[in-house]
């Protein structure tokens, strides 16, 4: 009897930890709905490079590992990540590069950087 409530606990202890675990790898921030364009931000930010002229450039430099951002109609700039454990913004926008999206997801900002980890894309 003793060595299977010693299991059960095992078991319960560790769904716990696991749930524990689960719980901080989520973003904190509030949800959000942004429209803008999909870039990436090695061109963006170097020259200003987006729209259709610019979009096979924009995929490659995503495909190399540049980050993905969305640019609003104000110039306002969101670094894209996907809302997974650790995922590139590439995983979840690589195919939208250069068009006009709307996003949703987790906004957070630190340290004036804005990130949006996204949930939907639309």
């Amino acid at each position: 009897m003793k060595p299977k409530v010693i299991r059960a606990l095992g078991v319960v202890s560790a769904l716990l930890f696991l749930g524990v675990l689960i719980a901080f790898a989520q973003p904190k921030g509030e949800t959000v709905k942004v429209k803008g364009e999909v870039v990436d931000l090695w061109c963006f930010l170097e020259g200003g490079d987006r729209g259709a002229d610019h979009k096979q450039c924009a995929i490659s430099c995503a495909k190399a590992g540049n980050p993905i951002g969305l640019v609003t109609e104000k110039d306002e700039v969101y670094v894209m990540m996907g809302l997974k454990d650790h995922q590139p913004g590439k995983e979840v926008l690589l195919e939208k590069m250069a068009e006009t999206v709307t996003v949703e997801g987790t906004l957070v900002k630190k340290g004036g950087v804005q990130v949006i980890y996204v949930s939907s894309v639309k």
